[in-house]
């Protein structure tokens, strides 16, 4: 009977915290989605500088609404080892094993330096409210198909994203492995990496050649201490501890992005293996 009440009031704070996540972004959509317009209909420079500052404002105070949930209501700890480089737009690289990655990610670089920029799949964009909110920030849409014709494309949204670093803050977040991790495409693609998919180097190849040689590129490792992984559950504080890992380069650094990334993988890889079985519990596929 105890354990049939624990579990319900576990699965009833996952509700509680779904509702507050879709609350809190409901709430600044319109705003969001007004200033954006305005944006568009009056490209003159000075209302150009005022709406983005706006946008930045409202994005800062969405990410610091959730923040707070997660880590005063629900009590998660994360612990951010390093520091974010001192820039406006630098280009952040991370695993991606949970979609609970994005509100910490977030929370990492957001309360240290600028608002996250994402390569998001381009179906999301029709998706209520975060799909609204996406479009709204301008995040760079990728096809992710098939076919010359569709690698242009996403090819020449990241080159649009990378060119925008220079005129716009924001850093550009990067999910290497293009998806998120599950045993099932860890044996498909026969990964090397014991918690790690392989990554692409295509996008950061691109976001490399259009940035300059002095802007940041952040390796950044999210580690669930244990290993819990599953949406719904972080949702309840079922993984009460989160590191976040940042290790600094600058673009020219990375003379070959393949490489770079091959060698950042091995490191994330360790570091998985080694904090994530601190609590003594092996690694779950629960997504």
């Amino acid at each position: 009977m105890i354990q049939i009440m624990q579990k319900f009031i576990r699965q009833a704070i996952s509700l509680v915290s779904a509702l507050w996540v879709v609350a809190n972004l409901s709430f600044w959509l319109m705003p969001l989605l007004t200033v954006s317009l305005l944006k568009i209909l009056l490209p003159i420079p000075l209302v150009t500088t005022f709406c983005q500052r706006v946008l930045e404002f409202i994005y800062r105070s969405a990410v610091l609404v959730d923040s707070f949930w997660m880590t005063r209501v629900i009590g998660i700890r994360i612990n951010i080892i390093g520091q974010l480089p001192d820039h406006p737009s630098p280009i952040v690289v991370s695993n991606h094993q949970s979609w609970f990655d994005i509100p910490i990610i977030q929370h990492t670089v957001t309360s240290q330096g600028p608002i996250l920029k994402f390569l998001i799949k381009r179906q999301l964009v029709w998706v209520p409210i975060i799909g609204w909110i996406c479009y709204a920030l301008n995040f760079p849409r990728l096809n992710r198909g098939q076919g010359d014709n569709a690698r242009q494309k996403d090819f020449a949204a990241i080159k649009s994203a990378s060119d925008t670093l220079s005129t716009e803050r924001g850093a550009l977040l990067i999910f290497a492995e293009g998806t998120r991790f599950t045993a099932a495409k860890h044996q498909a693609q026969a990964s090397p990496y014991q918690h790690l998919l392989k990554p692409k180097p295509g996008g950061l190849k691109i976001a490399l050649e259009s940035a300059p040689a002095d802007t940041p590129v952040v390796a950044l490792s999210v580690v669930y201490r244990n290993q819990v992984t599953h949406f719904w559950r972080c949702l309840h504080g079922a993984c009460p501890t989160i590191d976040v890992v940042i290790n600094n380069y600058t673009v020219a650094d990375v003379t070959d992005a393949r490489t770079w990334l091959e060698a950042r993988w091995r490191e994330k890889d360790q570091l998985i293996g080694r904090d994530g079985h601190r609590n003594g519990v092996g690694f779950a596929d629960l997504d």
